[in-house]
């Protein structure tokens, strides 16, 4: 999911500044990314789909939020201020969904693990000091 909102949304980012900067001159070109654009987007909803099939509530609602705020980039926008919002707004939205994805997979630490993480530090304290340190040429 967060590699197909990555991908739709660094091609919307592209198509849109295109339009905006060369104008009528970039209608060819732009044109011809459509059906790449239609691929794209394709993928999105397939990635949504498969949060859908086996996500939890929030997560497929994270999804779902992402994936209409990917919706919401209006290609067309004139004005760079109104594009860059609802560029930042895809942005908080991938955040969200990746936190959201972290809290469910048990990501964060919790406060019972910190005796486990002190151990894993330990070790691997342990584990460089037993090795020979190389001296500098």
């Amino acid at each position: 999911m967060l590699d197909a909102s990555t991908r739709s949304f660094a091609s919307s980012y592209q198509f849109a500044n295109l339009r905006r900067e060369a104008g009528r001159a970039s209608y060819k070109l732009l044109t011809a990314q459509l059906p790449a654009m239609w691929e794209i987007s394709s993928d999105l909803i397939c990635a949504l789909n498969g949060v859908r099939l086996c996500g939890s509530v929030q997560v497929v609602d994270a999804a779902e939020k992402l994936v209409t705020a990917a919706g919401d980039l209006d290609l067309d926008e004139r004005k760079a201020d109104r594009f860059q919002l609802k560029a930042e707004a895809v942005v908080a939205a991938q955040k969200t969904f990746l936190d959201t994805c972290r809290e469910e997979l048990s990501y964060n630490a919790r406060w019972y693990q910190l005796l486990r993480k002190r151990k894993e530090k330990r070790f691997f304290r342990q584990l460089t000091a037993g090795r020979p340190r190389l001296s500098p040429p």
